[in-house]
């Protein structure tokens, strides 16, 4: 499906503030396989999570591991230095190379432009393999004599959630492989592999520095401070016009063939200009091929693959970026480790949790948005009808963790401690917002999977799927009505357990307009999309909790029991816009473009205040709605696509 958008250039080269503190924004290159690296535009690893090479250590388990921490850069000429590269110490920040960064760019290849003395330097990041190398070029642009680039790997080979410490135990061994060395600091690591392009020097000179500050752990409540080692430092000769290219990996590089390989890199990458250009090339970064598994990423760093926020991306990150295919290898993953009708929460194999109410309800959903872009319904339900009807069976004669449709149609669902919605915060074994019993948007996504999987079945001639399920909609969709709506209100409650009633102005309640079959009249859904405009809209997505509400808190952030008790309670999230979109188009039609396309093209400026060029988990519920949580989500960027393509679809 083809994604149309006015062009206008987004976002020019960035030119960075010489005189105050360093850039904190932060960029990520990932590749295929989720190898990455990360840092911040200043240079400076402001998290635990940044390095320039952060990859898999499968015999070390599923985490991905910091090999290279950073590259201290620095240039000698006529007996002066500078040093272009910044650290974050207790109360400062050492050297100030950033000082040095003319511009920074990223529209292909994230690229720093340095201005030092009469000289001109450029980096720039190439690209990640599959084989877990990132390559990094350096040209000396300008300069009126020769200088010497020298190169100081700093080293952490430690699980990407730990801190490593000064420690006796590292193997100092150094290996000369072709133009550098290799190192392999624990047993069990792979060894990491430092080249260059020329026949450079590498001058062995262990040494540990110590107290390297991470900010962002720190204001997150975690541990902050970590020594780093070096093995020594490569020293290079460049005349002004030359460029060397550095390569650090697990395997050996074969540097020769470098320039051919950028020249192709390029030759293929188009220039982003709009949102959904910027868009389109971060989807990309969470789709990871693992073996012979593919999964979604639920966002970076510190998430892994979620089973919810799996089926929530797939349709964005897949189906309306041209990558098909993966829609099946992902749903495939989902349905290999399905349990009484129940996909993972997190995990697979012998290491799934099942924790999840809604999960296989989205998956639902998301083959939904399949048979509407790219298959008919006969021929799904050929491929997933005898896994479609699982779940439906088992939601109905009752499953894990108490899920079960009760007498009048609807889904139950909930166990003491455990949070089974995607509004999933637990401190000390209790939910920040209990929701067991009927959760609206649990029901609302049972009543459009009934509803699907018979128009699916139907078309499939599939009689008896039709004959055993055909009764259910009017049951459900009369129950819904009964339980969840208030006609003095005029909305629906977030949530029904026996006699009590959760009237709180949560997000949850779109769900019953935006999905495809909706229970409500016209007129409900009306109701029901203007309570959230004026209460839970923001420029950046729903709150999670209205702001009258006693219990709203508009901040996102502090240690992690502060963070979880907002997390639901006000936090603002991105990935609702879609839905909201859907909802909003359905009850105003074209009269409700205008205020749509207002917040579409309003998102721009959250594309670089946190990572570029990518979405946020969440921002903060109050102005100026700052973002927090992972710097790039996937559901974040997978429904902002969703958003733009609804928006174009409905023109037509």
């Amino acid at each position: 499906m083809q994604i149309t958008e006015k062009k206008q250039p987004l976002f020019n080269k960035l030119v960075l503030d010489h005189t105050g503190q360093p850039d904190c924004r932060e960029l990520l290159l990932v590749s295929d396989n989720g190898t990455y690296a990360a840092t911040t535009l200043c240079g400076y690893n402001s998290r635990k999570y940044h390095g320039m090479l952060v990859t898999p250590q499968p015999q070390l388990g599923e985490d991905n591991h910091v090999l290279l921490s950073s590259l201290d850069e620095s240039v000698l000429k006529d007996g002066q230095t500078w040093q272009l590269n910044t650290h974050c110490y207790p109360d400062t920040y050492y050297p100030d190379g950033f000082r040095h960064i003319h511009t920074f760019g990223n529209n292909i290849i994230p690229t720093w432009t340095y201005r030092f003395g009469n000289m001109v330097l450029v980096k720039e990041w190439l690209f990640l393999t599959m084989d877990n190398t990132l390559y990094v070029k350096y040209t000396l642009q300008e300069a009126d004599s020769a200088i010497t680039l020298r190169l100081m790997p700093l080293l952490a080979f430690r699980n990407m959630h730990a801190l490593t410490h000064h420690n006796n135990q590292v193997n100092g061994t150094i290996t000369p492989v072709t133009n550098g060395c290799s190192i392999q600091l624990y047993p069990g690591y792979t060894p990491l592999y430092l080249q260059t392009s020329v026949n450079g020097k590498f001058i062995p000179a262990a040494n540990w520095y110590y107290n390297f500050t991470y900010p962002e752990e720190q204001k997150r409540g975690y541990e902050y401070l970590e020594d780093l080692y070096t093995p020594g430092y490569f020293e290079l000769k460049l005349e002004a016009g030359q460029s060397v290219f550095f390569a650090a990996g697990v395997k050996a590089a074969n540097m020769e063939r470098i320039p051919i390989r950028v020249t192709n890199l390029l030759r293929e990458q188009k220039t982003p200009v709009t949102i959904c250009d910027y868009l389109r090339n971060s989807a990309h970064r969470f789709i990871i091929r693992k073996d012979k598994r593919t999964i979604i990423k639920a966002g970076y760093y510190w998430f892994g693959s979620w089973g919810r926020d799996t089926c929530i991306s797939l349709p964005g990150l897949t189906l309306l970026t041209g990558d098909v295919y993966y829609f099946r290898k992902i749903a495939d993953t989902l349905l290999e480790d399905m349990k009484d009708g129940i996909i993972p929460n997190t995990g697979s194999g012998t290491h799934a949790t099942y924790n999840t109410a809604d999960a296989s309800l989205w998956l639902v959903w998301a083959m939904q948005q399949f048979v509407r872009y790219y298959i008919n319904g006969e021929k799904l339900w050929e491929i997933y009808g005898s896994s479609l009807t699982s779940i439906l069976e088992h939601y109905r004669q009752g499953t894990l963790f108490g899920i079960r449709m009760e007498d009048d149609g609807l889904i139950y669902a909930g166990e003491e401690g455990y949070a089974l919605t995607w509004m999933d915060a637990i401190i000390n074994n209790q939910p920040i917002t209990p929701r067991s019993g009927k959760a609206v948007e649990i029901n609302a996504l049972w009543y459009n999977a009934v509803c699907f999987c018979l128009q699916v079945a139907t078309e499939a001639g599939d009689k008896n799927f039709v004959k055993e399920w055909a009764a259910y909609p009017e049951k459900i969709r009369t129950s819904f009505v009964n339980c969840f709506w208030n006609p003095e209100k005029k909305y629906l409650a977030d949530c029904v357990n026996g006699s009590y009633m959760d009237w709180s102005v949560r997000p949850n309640q779109l769900f019953a307009v935006s999905l495809p079959f909706s229970p409500l009249t016209e007129e409900q859904q009306k109701a029901v999309m203007d309570k959230i405009k004026e209460e839970l809209l923001t420029p950046r997505g729903l709150r999670t909790l209205s702001p009258h509400d006693t219990c709203y808190l508009g901040h996102y952030g502090g240690d992690q029991s502060t963070r979880d008790r907002a997390y639901h309670q006000g936090t603002v999230w991105p990935w609702m816009l879609g839905h909201f979109a859907e909802g909003y188009l359905k009850v105003y039609g074209q009269e409700g473009h205008r205020l749509l396309e207002e917040i579409y093209e309003g998102l721009a400026p959250a594309l670089a205040e946190s990572c570029l060029y990518t979405m946020a988990e969440v921002f903060d519920g109050d102005f100026p709605h700052r973002a927090g949580g992972a710097v790039s989500q996937a559901w974040s960027v997978a429904e902002l696509l969703r958003f733009r393509n609804i928006l174009n679809n409905h023109k037509q």
